[in-house]
C-alpha cells in the first residue's frame, strides 16, 4: 500500500509529467504493430494478455498478434477471459490460460515482456490489470500497451459528417499516451517510448454506415438490414455485372465465402460510394488543419519499472 501511495504522489507531482518529446520521437515514422511487438519480444519470455483478439476466427489471419509473438519469443503464455476460445486454442497446441485479468492471476512465473494489445479500452477498472503487471513483470521488463488514438482525424470527421459516433460496442473508454502514462505512474511504471502504428481504418470504408447497413469494426465486415433504397437497387445490378466480369477469381471467391449472394450487390454498392467519397475526402482533408498526431489510429506505449537508468536509456536499448 505504501508503494502505491508513493507512486500516486509522484504521478501527481510536477516531476511526474511525461516528456512531450516522447510523443513526437516516432510520430513521423509509423511502424507496424506486429513488427514493433516482435522487436521487443524477440528472445524473451512473454505474457500476452487478450491473446484471442475478440473471436476464434481472428487467429487464422496474418494480423493475429499472438502468432507474431510466438514466432520470435522463447516462451509465451496467452491469457484471455473468453473461455471457449481459450479451450479451442489449447486443443490446437497453444499455451493459454482462461482468466479475468482484472482479478489476481495465480502464476508463479514472471515475464520479460507483457503485451496488452487493444484490451485496455475494454476494461471498466484498471487496478487489477496493473497490480498483475507489478507482480508478473520481471525487473527491467517491458509492458507494451496498444490502444486507439482518440485524436485520430478520421474518427473526428466521421462524427462531423454523420453526426454520429463509430465506436466498437465493447469499448468503455478512450486513452491517450499522456493519460496512459499518468495511469501507469500510479503503479510505479514510466513510459519510455510511444510508437504510432501504420495500420488504420480509413473514413471511406465506414462513411456509408447507417441504420440500413452497419460496419463491424471487430470483423471488418458489413451487415445489411431491411430493403435497399431505390437508387441502390437500380445501380447494384450494373456493379454486380462489372464485378463478375472484371474482378480476379480469388477476390470473387473470398467475398462470396464471406457474404451471402443477396449481400454481395449491397456490398459492391457500399464500396462504390465509398470510393466516390474517398476521392472527395482526399482533396477536402488537405484544407483542414491537422498535425501528425491526427494521422494515426493507434499508438503503442512502452512502459517500464520506474528506475532512473531505465527511464533515461530504455528507448535506445531495443534497437
Amino acid at each position: 500500500m505504501h508503494d502505491r501511495i508513493a507512486a500516486a504522489r509522484f504521478a501527481l507531482s510536477g516531476a511526474g509529467r511525461m516528456n512531450v518529446e516522447l510523443l513526437r520521437a516516432h510520430i513521423d515514422k509509423p511502424v507496424s504493430r506486429l513488427e514493433i511487438t516482435r522487436q521487443y519480444c524477440r528472445g524473451k519470455s512473454v505474457l500476452d494478455i487478450g491473446c484471442v483478439n475478440h473471436n476464434i476466427e481472428n487467429v487464422d489471419v496474418e494480423s493475429w498478434q499472438h502468432r507474431a509473438i510466438i514466432e520470435v519469443a522463447t516462451d509465451v503464455l496467452g491469457v484471455d477471459y473468453l473461455h471457449e476460445e481459450v479451450q479451442e486454442l489449447a486443443k490446437r497446441g497453444f499455451r493459454v490460460l482462461a482468466a479475468d485479468i482484472t482479478k489476481p492471476l495465480d502464476l508463479s512465473e514472471q515475464f520479460d515482456v507483457i503485451v496488452i494489445g487493444h484490451l485496455i479500452e475494454h476494461l471498466s477498472s484498471f487496478d487489477g490489470l496493473f497490480t498483475n503487471i507489478q507482480k508478473l513483470l520481471k525487473l527491467g521488463g517491458h509492458v507494451l500497451i496498444s490502444t486507439p488514438n482518440p485524436f485520430y482525424a478520421e474518427q473526428y470527421f466521421y462524427a462531423a459528417f454523420k453526426n454520429d459516433l463509430i465506436v466498437n460496442s465493447e469499448h468503455t473508454c478512450w486513452i491517450d499516451p499522456v493519460t496512459l502514462d499518468q495511469l501507469a505512474r500510479r503503479f510505479g511504471l514510466l513510459t519510455t517510448a510511444v510508437y504510432w502504428i501504420k495500420e488504420k481504418w480509413n473514413l471511406g470504408w465506414v462513411i456509408m454506415n447507417s441504420p440500413s447497413r452497419s460496419f463491424d469494426q471487430q470483423s471488418g465486415t458489413w451487415s445489411f438490414h431491411g430493403a435497399a433504397p431505390l437508387f441502390e437497387r437500380l445501380i447494384s445490378p450494373v456493379l454486380l455485372s462489372a464485378f463478375k466480369l472484371m474482378a480476379p477469381r480469388a477476390l470473387r471467391s473470398r467475398i462470396e465465402r464471406k457474404y451471402s449472394a443477396a449481400a454481395v450487390p449491397r456490398l459492391l454498392y457500399v464500396h462504390a460510394l465509398g470510393l466516390v467519397f474517398s476521392a472527395f475526402w482526399a482533396v477536402y482533408r488537405r484544407l483542414i488543419v491537422t498535425s501528425p498526431m491526427n494521422k494515426h489510429e493507434v499508438f503503442l506505449s512502452v512502459l517500464r519499472h520506474d528506475t532512473t537508468s531505465d527511464a533515461k536509456n530504455d528507448a535506445r536499448s531495443v534497437h
